[in-house]
């Protein structure tokens, strides 16, 4: 636990909170998915954004307001407060997007999209503006410089989408799609993956460390790349893209497989399955447009490392959460990370997650009906086990919190 700040651990209830809604955005968006087979109706951008808003945004966000000032020693003030606003503006504001675009309701989408911007904007600038106030960074925190940079650029990208849906072309539409996805996806997620795990994989899997100078350097040239990379839809100009994040995820995997504990862990293989599909998704980049087969398998491959990801950040930080509060709260007999949630239940999950990823590529490639009923359905097992999981832990530190030491 070298460099944390686990003075300022900010309130248990805070990351539980957007965990947890993060988990059920990701139920109904398997749901959502379900109903659009069966009625033979696909709207990809009701799906895509319950997933990209729902549930990965609302769980980097949650994860955000642990890590600022456990890992780069940010004190937010009022955190407490600024979370609740920052989750319940998320959450409407994430309903009347979806809703919007399910209903093809102009004012539903609309709303949405002001309670979004109500949401991420201030929330994302105040974090910002407490970063670039740190005279020392580490890759992580200068890491997260840029990709908070990155979410509020593809915010405006986004926004100036919405205005040319609902009628008022500002800039082609087209040009918008594009750089709104390469921002969002490379630059939002892509970024603060690979700066959490600039010091995460370290720590927690005793790995050797990642080079310095490309840790320090990977973040703005991610970013310059992506800036290049959105001015036309041209293979060779997305190509940095691509090398940037393929370096990425073979120092990544070679990291882990230098690990001083060789033990078999659910979560270091939840990390090469992410590693996998970032290395898919980054050989599909330069050749995805905006639509078409190697689009959609794009947006596939690049939704599985970023859940993959996910799922093993959060099996790591609730039961280090519960495990560090209640510690500190005196708790006798505090439980271990591994008594929180079980490593057994967590390869389980993994097993769901494989066989979730499998049974898409199977329905893609075959086009048989019956496989695309079961591939939703199974990532609602998934997601249901993700939040079984989560809850049971968050039920625990509540068990355990009223046997604190008086």
């Amino acid at each position: 636990m070298t460099g944390l700040q686990l003075l300022y651990l900010p309130p248990f209830s805070i990351v539980s909170r957007f965990f947890l809604t993060a988990a059920l955005f990701g139920f109904l968006g398997t749901l959502l998915g379900l109903y659009e087979v069966v009625v033979d109706s696909f709207l990809l951008p009701a799906f895509v954004h319950i997933y990209t808003l729902g549930f990965m945004t609302m769980t980097m966000v949650g994860a955000l307001f642990q890590m600022l000032p456990v890992v780069a020693g940010v004190v937010i003030e009022r955190s407490l407060f600024v979370a609740t606003y920052t989750h319940l503006t998320l959450v409407c504001g994430v309903l009347a997007f979806v809703g919007g675009f399910l209903l093809r309701e102009k004012s539903i989408l609309i709303t949405g999209t002001a309670l979004l911007l109500l949401a991420l904007v201030p929330t994302a600038s105040f974090m910002l503006f407490k970063l670039l106030r740190i005279k020392a960074h580490t890759p992580t925190s200068g890491g997260i410089r840029y990709a908070l940079f990155s979410l509020l650029l593809g915010i405006l990208l986004g926004s100036l989408e919405i205005f040319n849906l609902i009628g008022y072309s500002i800039f082609d539409y087209f040009w918008l799609l594009r750089a709104h996805l390469t921002v969002m996806l490379f630059g939002w997620v892509g970024i603060l993956v690979a700066s959490v795990a600039f010091r995460v994989i370290e720590m927690f899997f005793v790995t050797p460390p990642y080079p310095k100078i490309y840790a320090q350097l990977f973040p703005p040239a991610v970013l310059l790349s992506l800036l290049i990379a959105s001015l036309r839809d041209v293979w060779i100009l997305k190509l940095p893209v691509s090398i940037l994040f393929l370096s990425f995820a073979f120092i990544t995997f070679s990291r882990l497989r230098g690990r001083r504990r060789r033990i078999p862990d659910p979560l270091i293989s939840l990390w090469y399955v992410s590693m996998l599909f970032l290395t898919l998704s980054s050989l599909l980049y330069p050749f995805a447009g905006g639509e078409g087969t190697l689009f959609y398998l794009f947006l596939f491959t690049f939704g599985s490392f970023a859940q993959s990801v996910i799922m093993a950040m959060m099996y790591r930080i609730i039961p280090f959460l519960v495990w560090i509060h209640l510690s500190n709260r005196g708790v006798p007999n505090a439980p271990t990370m591994h008594e929180v949630v079980s490593p057994k239940r967590v390869w389980a999950h993994l097993y769901l997650h494989l066989i979730s990823i499998y049974l898409f590529l199977a329905s893609f490639f075959t086009g048989v009906k019956a496989l695309w009923v079961f591939c939703p359905l199974a990532y609602a097992i998934s997601f249901g086990f993700l939040l079984l999981n989560l809850s049971s832990g968050v039920l625990l530190y509540i068990k355990k919190k009223g046997q604190q030491k008086s």
